[in-house]
């Protein structure tokens, strides 16, 4: 499942823990776009809300160049033991 997070209008989800402990008791694996992280940054800790693989766009949070810098401007988080097998 991928989930924007906090949603496109800013919307943080109070059960987001809760959403992803859901779709992991299926077997299933969540991926968490961060494209807006300046509405996280210094508040939240993505790593604590159980997703497996969290992308962080810092073209938007931090004004870098659009698509510029690299891959280090767009960094990936991963959960390794949900992940280890791929």
């Amino acid at each position: 499942m991928m989930i924007t997070y906090p949603s496109t209008n800013g919307i943080f989800e109070e059960s987001i823990r809760e959403m992803c402990e859901l779709v992991h008791s299926y077997g299933g694996q969540i991926y968490l776009d961060g494209a807006n992280m300046n509405a996280q940054v210094g508040l939240c800790r993505p790593g604590d809300y159980g997703s497996d693989v969290s992308h962080i766009n810092l073209h938007k949070t931090f004004c870098i160049p659009h698509g510029g810098g690299g891959p280090g401007m767009g960094p990936i988080g991963v959960y390794v033991t949900t992940l280890f097998l791929f």
